[in-house]
């Protein structure tokens, strides 16, 4: 089974889903590196994506076994806790929904303790 992974702040955990399929991160939005592995990025915005202060950052394994799944900064390069701050409600909305597309995708499950 996959990693278990948790975005900073929030108290869900998720894994990859056991039927996850190639197609299925193609139609996503995920695009495949040099490395073979697939990076998925989506600004975090409330009313223009071109000055998201935040994104959803993914990465998933080229053999689909490994998750990394991160909301950062503007630059990607500082995490960020957007379930601290209650005028980012938003963005905390827009996270849930983005996460329950992927769930519906079969890309993405919700592990339950």
């Amino acid at each position: 089974m996959a990693n278990k992974v948790v975005i900073n702040g929030d108290n869900r955990k998720f894994t990859l889903s056991p039927d996850i399929k190639l197609y299925a991160l193609i139609d996503a939005g995920f695009t495949k590196t040099a490395k073979g592995n697939y990076n998925y990025e989506h600004p975090l915005y409330n009313d223009s994506p071109y000055n998201a202060p935040t994104k959803l950052k993914m990465t998933i394994n080229k053999e689909l076994s490994h998750l990394t799944m991160v909301v950062t900064d503007r630059n990607g390069l500082q995490k960020v806790n957007i379930f601290k701050n209650k005028q980012l409600a938003p963005t905390v909305e827009l996270l849930n929904y983005i996460l329950k597309d992927l769930e519906e995708r079969k890309i993405i499950v919700p592990v339950k303790d």
